[in-house]
């Protein structure tokens, strides 16, 4: 269940059972709390209480509204303690049940879950009116469901898709390029755009381990191989995988990991990463939310007889993002910014290597129904490196990438979808060599247990 049915659900439960399922009278000095809670102002009565509570503590009915205000107002241990009181002190047996069954809704916000459950089949077992049991099932409900949240679990998913790819090494159509310093170059075959059908295979596994309600450790690995049927030596194989911690609140999360990836070209080793990250995630108001994140990778490649020189590309990257999303009930829209520097570990020859990069990419997703969700995706991506390129051009490479891509996803049931996508890609480059347009199209499935 997620964050925002839970909410609802609180709030149907205390209008249900906060005033509605026992009757009960109000003591006139409190009568501006009860205004204020009944006109459902509870920061304000929050206010009000707090500031009388040093006074008026002990005063059954007053504690019994202050309560309730602080636990609309998000202060649930100030609820808990004002609830205890009543509970404990009044002599009125309704105050004292209205009290108890409050008293389990604040216990189940501070994620006292054990307490809360004995307190609501305690209530249940009284025979308390219909609408009030069926709201303490669905509370009951509500505490197995985040007890297995806070459970150890893994998850695990198989994906696989088929396509075809008319560019699958992202490489210029053109056989002759121009160079400043010796004229026309004929390029071979190896350094042309191919094109070839292709199949891919994914697994992934998660791990979580809960502290609490709203701090964990997790971990991810993913597994993939993109198998180019006809060309071998662009088939791609990669492992990646991420520990990290876990913590925040329904409003603020934040997430620090470190992470490892490991990439075979045609099953060589090719290219190895570590990194650091970290991220922030905010849940706002009417759909809204935002998010930040920022990470430090060593990207190092192998070199081999065939590529003594790899190494001359490995470098230091800095990593920014930024993100809003707009939740609808029928549209999603999330709009992405990103920020990088990738600085040389060797200088002299390696420094062309070196960039800067910034991009947007904008996502929309249509929920057509529970099972069908197409979706569009529109990207640009701006890079300039550090220097001339070192080989027959005397100018810096500076390239800007455009991409649109178009799906479709059928959920046919909760763990088991099919999906379908298209994408065009076109890259304009100071250097003719890395020129290129690439269209791709695929459909696959994706299975979760």
């Amino acid at each position: 269940m997620t964050c925002i049915d839970t909410r609802q659900l609180l709030l149907s439960i205390v209008l249900g059972i906060s005033f509605n399922s026992f009757a009960a009278e109000s003591p006139s000095p409190n009568a501006e709390l009860e205004r204020l809670i009944n006109a459902e102002q509870y920061q304000s009565a929050y206010d009000l209480g707090f500031a009388n509570l040093a006074e008026r503590e002990g005063d059954s009915s007053f504690d019994f509204y202050f309560g309730l205000a602080a636990l609309e107002s998000a202060h649930p241990n100030d609820a808990v303690f004002a609830f205890e009181r009543v509970a404990a002190t009044t002599r009125d047996p309704v105050l004292r049940e209205r009290a108890r069954l409050e008293l389990a809704r604040a216990y189940f916000l501070t994620n006292n879950l054990n307490a809360s459950e004995n307190l609501f089949n305690q209530v249940l077992a009284s025979n308390p009116p219909q609408n009030v049991s069926q709201n303490i099932e669905a509370f009951l409900q509500l505490i197995d469901t985040r007890r297995q949240a806070q459970d150890t679990s893994f998850d695990f998913s198989v994906a696989s898709s088929f396509g075809s790819d008319g560019n699958v090494n992202s490489a210029t159509s053109d056989g002759l390029i121009d160079t400043p310093l010796i004229g026309q170059i004929e390029l071979n075959q190896d350094g042309q755009e191919t094109g070839d059908n292709f199949y891919n295979l994914a697994a992934t596994m998660s791990y979580k381990r809960p502290f609490t309600r709203d701090t964990f450790v997790g971990a991810t690995l993913n597994l993939n191989h993109l198998d180019n049927l006809d060309t071998d030596q662009f088939d791609l194989d990669t492992l990646r995988g991420e520990v990290s911690y876990n913590w925040g609140n329904q409003i603020n999360r934040f997430k620090h990991g470190f992470s490892y990836s490991k990439v075979n070209l045609d099953q060589n080793g090719f290219q190895s990463a570590i990194g650091l990250n970290s991220s922030w995630q905010r849940a706002g108001s009417n759909g809204w939310y935002q998010s930040l994140s920022g990470s430090y990778s060593q990207l190092r490649y192998d070199t081999s007889s065939a590529s003594p020189q790899n190494d001359l590309r490995d470098v230091d990257q800095w990593l920014v993002s930024a993100g809003l999303t707009k939740l609808t009930q029928l549209f999603t829209h999330s709009l992405n910014l990103y920020f990088a520097d990738e600085a040389t570990k060797l200088s002299g020859a390696a420094e062309h290597n070196g960039r800067f990069y910034a991009g947007a990419a904008y996502n929309g997703l249509y929920r057509m129904s529970n099972s069908h969700t197409p979706f569009v995706r529109v990207s640009i991506q701006d890079v300039e490196h550090d220097d001339n390129h070192p080989v027959f051009f005397n100018d810096t490479r500076s390239d800007f990438t455009e991409t649109l891509m178009l799906g479709w996803i059928w959920q046919i049931n909760r763990d088991f979808s099919v999906n379908a996508e298209a994408s065009y890609t076109s890259n304009d480059s100071d250097i003719p060599l890395f020129e290129y347009s690439r269209l791709k199209y695929q459909a696959g499935f994706r299975y979760q247990f």
